[in-house]
């Protein structure tokens, strides 16, 4: 059974990391999102966790399937993602190796075409079409729910090896973790991007998003 009242707590210091004045960029750290994660944890069933982590990263990719089609208006790409990854956590896809192969080789599609879009601001400097590149965030985030939902190790993400990590920003450029990607994409910025090409309001949203109504339902289901 998941002990709620350790959710309960380690939500309410999430809370008041977020609310803290120095947080001028409007960040819910990665340690921080760790200890919610290692909370939601049923010592008794392995299942229930990988479950609940899985629909968690497909919550946040929903609620920021606005911004993806801003970039890429009419694509599927995003929904054909989430689409695997249901049919991965009830085993009606069992093979993770071609799971993985699709969820990268549409990746690496938005990331061409997000490139494709860059126009030269200065000479030798091409720069992305900056809703496009917005966008391919959200990609990034469905692609990392496929993987997260190829393994039901109730380890994953929690990455117990890299427990010194103190920044989403240390996983780059393969390994960001699916909340993050999404906030970044709402905000238009990574955390290490200067407070001045951040959309901090938007990014601060979507973490109170994640705090009070994507955990309490996720777990409820």
């Amino acid at each position: 059974m998941i002990d709620m009242d350790a959710v309960d707590r380690e939500i309410r210091a999430a809370r008041a990391e977020l609310a803290d004045a120095g947080n001028t960029k409007g960040i819910l750290s990665l340690p921080t999102r760790k200890r919610i994660w290692r909370a939601m944890l049923d010592p008794d069933d392995d299942e229930v966790f990988y479950q609940h982590r899985v629909r968690l990263k497909m919550a946040c990719v929903r609620h920021v399937l606005p911004v993806w089609y801003q970039g890429f208006p009419g694509d599927q790409r995003v929904e054909d993602m989430l689409t695997l990854t249901q049919d991965l956590m009830d085993r009606r896809i069992t093979d993770v190796d071609q799971a993985q192969e699709y969820a990268e080789s549409l990746l690496v599609g938005v990331i061409d075409d997000v490139n494709a879009s860059a126009t030269e601001v200065e000479p030798g400097v091409l720069k992305p079409d900056a809703t496009k590149e917005a966008s391919s965030f959200v990609a990034d985030a469905a692609s990392h729910a496929v993987f997260s939902a190829c393994y039901r190790d109730p380890d994953m993400d929690l990455w117990e090896d890299f427990d010194d990590m103190v920044d989403d920003d240390e996983l780059l450029p393969d390994s960001l973790e699916s909340s993050y990607s999404c906030a970044s994409a709402v905000a238009c910025a990574l955390n290490w991007m200067p407070v001045e090409q951040t959309d901090v309001p938007a990014r601060r949203a979507f973490w109170t998003w994640y705090l009070d109504e994507a955990i309490p339902t996720v777990l409820a289901t």
